[in-house]
C-alpha cells in the first residue's frame, strides 16, 4: 500500500493595500469582500459600518484591527510607527467590533465604527487618518493530525502545503471643521516610447496643499493637430494623502499607438469625487513633438 503524505500547512502572508488609483467600491480578495473602500467621518457622523462579504463555498475568518500607514510620493503605503509634523493619527479616535468574526458560506457580517472627539487643543480645521486592516486566519489544524504529527515526521512522509494570509487595508479618515486642499499638476515627462516597455508614457507630479487629503480622478486627453479630443487615460480614486506635498504618478499608454502622440496636445485634468467631499480640479496642458521629454 502506498504510504499517506501528511501536509504541514505552510503560511504565507500577501498584503493587499486598497489605497488610492483603485475606484471600486467593492473590492474582493479570497473570497471575502470589502464594502465601501474608504471610510470619511466629515464632522456630521459620528458612526458608520462596514460590511464584510464571504463569497466562498467554506466559512472564513478575519482578524480586524487598526494600523497607522502613510503614503509615499510613489504612491506606496508604508507602516507609520510615529507622526510627522502636520500628521495626525485617527487609530486612538475610533472604537469598533467585532474585532474577530468567522463568516459563514455566502453570508455577510458588519463591522461597525464609532468616533470619539480627540481630548485637548486640536486645529480648528484638521483630518485625522488611519487605515483598516482586514486580515484572513488560517484554519486551524485538527486535533487528529496534531496528535499524528509526531509519527509523521519520524515516518518521513510530510509534504508542505501553502496557506496564504491576504490582507485587505481601507483607510479612514476623520475630519473636524472644513479643512481645506488645494491641487496642481505639475512636471510633466513625457517618453515617447518607453525602451523597456515598448510604449508610451507620461509621468507627472500631483503637488497637495492644504490641511486634508485629496481624491478623485485622473484622466488624459489628446487632441491632434486637426482633429478631436478623445480620452486616452483614465485611472479613477487616485488619492494624495496628508501630508506628503507631492505624489508622483506614472502613466502608461498601452493602449494607445505611439504614433498619435507625436504632434497635437495632452490635456492632463484631476477632479476630486463628491464621495470624499471633494471640490477641487487641476488642469495641465502641453503641446507635443517627436523631440518632446518634459517641461523645467
Amino acid at each position: 500500500m502506498r504510504p499517506t503524505r501528511f501536509f504541514i500547512p505552510l503560511i504565507v502572508t500577501v498584503f493587499m493595500s486598497i489605497v488610492g488609483g483603485i475606484g471600486l467600491q467593492t473590492c474582493q480578495a479570497q473570497g471575502v469582500s470589502v464594502t465601501p473602500l474608504r471610510v470619511l467621518f466629515d464632522g456630521r457622523t459620528r458612526s458608520t459600518t462596514v460590511f464584510l462579504s464571504n463569497r466562498t463555498s467554506t466559512a472564513s475568518s478575519y482578524r480586524i484591527e487598526l494600523v497607522n500607514r502613510r503614503m509615499l510620493q510613489d504612491g506606496d503605503i508604508v507602516t507609520a510607527e510615529e507622526a510627522m509634523p502636520g500628521e495626525y493619527f485617527a487609530d486612538k479616535l475610533i472604537s469598533f467590533s467585532p474585532r474577530r468574526v468567522t463568516i459563514a458560506p455566502q453570508a455577510a457580517q458588519t463591522i461597525r465604527l464609532l468616533v470619539r472627539r480627540p481630548r485637548g487643543d486640536i486645529p480648528d480645521n484638521v483630518e485625522f487618518r488611519t487605515h483598516m486592516s482586514i486580515r484572513s486566519i488560517p484554519p486551524t489544524p485538527r486535533l487528529e493530525d496534531i496528535e499524528n504529527l509526531e509519527r509523521v515526521i519520524d515516518e518521513e512522509r510530510i509534504s508542505v502545503q501553502p496557506q496564504v494570509t491576504v490582507e485587505t487595508v481601507i483607510p479612514v479618515l476623520i475630519r473636524f471643521g472644513d479643512p481645506k486642499a488645494e491641487i496642481r499638476i505639475t512636471t510633466p515627462r513625457f517618453v515617447h516610447i518607453d525602451s523597456e516597455l515598448g510604449y508610451s508614457t507620461l509621468t507627472v507630479d500631483l503637488e497637495r496643499s492644504g490641511e486634508r487629503s485629496v481624491y478623485g480622478d485622473l484622466e488624459v486627453f489628446h487632441t491632434p493637430v486637426d482633429g478631436k479630443e478623445d480620452r486616452i487615460f483614465i485611472t479613477r480614486g487616485l488619492a494624495v494623502y496628508s501630508p506628503i506635498l507631492v505624489r508622483t504618478k506614472r502613466i502608461r499608454f498601452r493602449d494607445v499607438d505611439p504614433a498619435r502622440l507625436t504632434s497635437g496636445t495632452l490635456r492632463v485634468r484631476y477632479t476630486e469625487t463628491p464621495d470624499m467631499h471633494g471640490d477641487q480640479t487641476a488642469e495641465l496642458i502641453f503641446k507635443l513633438d517627436p523631440g518632446f521629454q518634459g517641461t523645467q
